[in-house]
């Protein structure tokens, strides 16, 4: 009996250390996000039969619609809706990793998925430097797989079709964040004809229509 009992105690202590060494993440379950129609957005802007329009989740209760975490704005990042509609009789590619968020001096482009989901699930919520690799083991592997799947990476629309994602923004949590985004232009400057590989002309979309004026204050 004494070393069967020594044995159990042994098990035992082994599962707690592999216990400890794993990360045990809240169960996150991906929310369904689909496009709405195009009048639905009123920060747009129509090109050479293309329409895109852009949507800031700007508070945590609009981006918690999207993603199932209920703090993404308060942690510093702003997801970003981008819609494209194309009107054509040919496929249109949009590059989403050129996108930038222009306000005065700022340049802000999307951070990774992984990027977002190791700074999201993190116990602590302070801002880090940027991260440029993270271990798979440090990150939500649900959470990961909703974020990448909705991210507009690059993103090929079909003729008379329509497409869209998100990008990942890093905004100071300082900030008036709807007064900023009124002020501020969504650049979309790669935009291409898949049949030629022809440059069609870039986007600048004002973001001030997408934010409620009692939001500002």
């Amino acid at each position: 009996m004494h070393s069967q009992s020594r044995f159990f105690l042994i098990l035992l202590f082994g599962m707690a250390l592999v216990s400890a060494a794993t990360p045990i993440w809240a169960g996150y379950k991906a929310r369904p996000w689909t496009m709405n129609a195009r009048e639905t957005y009123p920060a747009s802007l129509t090109s050479e039969g293309v329409t895109i329009a852009v949507e800031p989740l700007f508070n945590d209760a609009l981006a918690a619609r999207v993603f199932d975490k209920n703090d993404i704005v308060t942690r510093g990042i702003m997801p970003l809706a981008i819609l494209i509609f194309n009107d054509n009789d040919f496929p249109v590619e949009v590059d989403g990793l050129s996108i930038e968020l222009i306000h005065d001096s700022d340049h802000l482009r999307t951070l990774s998925p992984n990027e977002v989901v190791y700074r999201l699930f993190r116990k602590d919520k302070s801002w880090l430097p940027r991260v440029s690799q993270v271990p798979r083991s440090e990150l939500n592997e649900d959470a990961l797989a909703d974020f990448d799947g909705k991210f507009l990476m690059e993103k090929t629309v079909a003729p008379h079709d329509k497409e869209g994602g998100f990008l990942y923004l890093h905004i100071l949590r300082s900030v008036n964040l709807a007064s900023y985004l009124s002020n501020s232009v969504i650049y979309i400057p790669n935009v291409y004809r898949r049949d030629n590989g022809s440059r069609m002309i870039f986007f600048e979309i004002g973001l001030n229509p997408a934010i409620p004026p009692g939001s500002r204050d």
